[in-house]
């Protein structure tokens, strides 16, 4: 889009939501709730996905909609479900197996793409996994990658992690980018205890703190109106099946005595690094040791520099940092 009709178009929203708030409000959510892709898949993750074996499995969706219309009858989650989103039958999920020659290890790595992203996002992490002995799972969330869907949204992809983690029902690791890390608190929000027990450490690439920040970012980029804010609010809220805008990484990583690394970098425009930097204050450890108790301690919140939102995914040394904290033994502290 040029500028000249990008400031037709926000010029045209602001003064359109602050005449008619509630309309636009409906229409800016059309908007928020559609991914934008890449123009094309990049060259190495085609190369990746032609060389790399893998299996594609087609997960369904059945048993996890009846689990979820159970915990909303009896409201037994730690937010209050009040609507199970459209869900297709089946997401996709590449599977990466463990190198033969390693010993095997007992939890499943899953990979958990961004908005806009899928599963071979994780390209450069995937192969490193394997050589530690680890099986992957990499879904392309609805809408996404090999997954089609009419509906998607960070709700969609926290409800297909919940699902992913009790079809699995064994010790899991996550690593997650951007919005996938707002996918790994809406599976918190409706998971059982049994479900969150089963995630054993975490890693948090590029983390927005609370999801209304994303949204006041796209208010502001947009412009839609502060008239248009509480509309906004009421409409993602009622999109979503729990209070969205009460959504806080920093308050449900809380929640976690387990291994924790976020990394975020100083130079991510998308996500503001002083927004981010609010989780790692929260975080229950602040420093881990690897190896033994004796080593060298590591921040829990990581920082690095001059890589960006996106980039950050392809740096070898952010892959063996995420590939030391899974394998090793840690000494939180």
């Amino acid at each position: 889009m040029s500028q000249l009709l990008y400031n037709l178009f926000y010029y045209k929203t602001l003064v359109t939501s602050f005449i008619a708030p509630i309309s636009s409000a409906d229409k800016a959510l059309q908007l928020f709730a559609t991914p934008t892709y890449p123009k094309k898949d990049p060259e190495w993750e085609v190369e990746f996905e032609k060389n790399v074996p893998h299996n594609v499995l087609n997960i369904p969706y059945k048993e996890h909609i009846d689990e979820m219309n159970k915990r909303m009858k009896d409201k037994s989650t730690p937010f209050e479900i009040t609507l199970i989103p459209n869900l297709p039958e089946t997401f996709s999920c590449l599977e990466y197996l463990p190198d033969p020659n390693v010993p095997k290890r007992e939890e499943t790595i899953i990979c958990i793409h961004g908005w806009g992203g899928k599963s071979l996002n994780f390209f450069k992490f995937i192969k490193k996994y394997q050589s530690q002995g680890f099986r992957i799972l990499a879904p392309d969330f609805p809408q996404h990658g090999l997954t089609g869907g009419t509906e998607t949204g960070c709700h969609i992809f926290g409800h297909t992690l919940n699902a992913l983690i009790r079809y699995l029902n064994s010790p899991v690791y996550l690593i997650a980018h951007s919005l996938g890390n707002v996918a790994f608190c809406v599976n918190y929000a409706i998971s059982s205890e049994y479900e969150r027990s089963l995630i054993k450490r975490y890693v948090g690439i590029a983390c927005p703190d609370e999801f209304q920040f994303i949204m006041r970012r796209f208010m502001d980029m947009i412009g839609l109106s502060n008239r248009a804010w509480e509309p906004f609010v009421e409409v993602n809220d009622k999109l979503h099946g729990i209070k969205i805008t009460e959504v806080s990484e920093s308050k449900i990583i809380e929640n976690f005595k387990i291994p924790i690394l976020i990394i975020h970098d100083e130079n991510d425009k998308e996500l503001s690094y002083d927004v981010c930097k609010t989780i790692g204050e929260h975080l229950h450890y602040k420093h881990y040791k690897v190896g033994s108790e004796d080593a060298e301690k590591k921040p829990t919140f990581y920082t690095s520099k001059g890589l960006g939102h996106r980039r950050i995914l392809r740096d070898d040394n952010i892959v063996d940092l995420s590939a030391e904290f899974f394998s090793e033994k840690i000494y939180p502290c």
